[in-house]
């Protein structure tokens, strides 16, 4: 697929951060500085302990986000079409990451480095604005999931992921949903019996 042809995906992915005032030229800007890659399921975009300087929308597919600690794997986000993946601590501090990032089926991405997105801030406010944009939204989705996590049950948080996801079930295997709300695999499975019953 030619870079151009993903203006109208990419548009679709940027309105969900509420961007919608980047002009043609604007757009064949942003897209000069990217790439398109395609990732197999169990692929990595990015591995804990790594420097890395890529983000990347999701235009098609899933990720998860997960660490690992005493061979244990603990999912702690998980990102679908029109999402934003990258590792904030990498490209921002200049520190490994300390989470890796998969892919939960066949996936494609459009990859831009963070030092490249800098340059088209320096090129145009409007840039700039899509940067504050998308970091406040991310800013707001991480409150809300840190909040989630104190106040909620794990009941509730499976509910609101399955609302939020109606497919998720399809698309992502039980025992990553269930790292994700906080709770085994074997929990996961009593709270669904317990929604079938009500």
């Amino acid at each position: 697929m030619d870079l151009l042809e993903i203006i109208p995906t990419a548009q679709r992915v940027l309105k969900h951060y509420k961007i919608d005032f980047l002009s043609p030229k604007e757009w064949a800007m942003l897209i000069q500085y990217g790439s398109l890659k395609s990732f197999k399921k169990g692929e990595k975009f990015i591995s804990a302990n790594q420097l890395n300087s890529k983000i990347a929308f999701i235009l098609s597919g899933a990720f998860r986000f997960y660490y690992e600690k005493n061979d244990n794997e603990s999912t702690c986000l998980l990102a679908f079409e029109n999402g934003l993946i990258g590792s904030f601590e990498s490209n921002i501090l200049n520190q490994p990451c300390t989470q890796t990032i998969q892919a939960i089926e066949d996936s494609q991405l459009f990859i831009i480095d963070y030092r490249d997105l800098e340059k088209l801030y320096d090129k145009s406010q409007k840039f700039e604005r899509v940067g504050r944009l998308i970091l406040e939204y991310y800013l707001a989705f991480l409150q809300l999931r840190i909040t989630s996590y104190l106040l909620d049950t794990p009941e509730q948080r499976y509910m609101r992921l399955i609302n939020e996801t109606p497919d998720l079930l399809n698309r992502v295997p039980l025992q990553y949903i269930a790292s994700y709300i906080g709770v085994t695999p074997v929990s996961l499975s009593r709270i669904r019996k317990r929604i079938l019953k009500k």
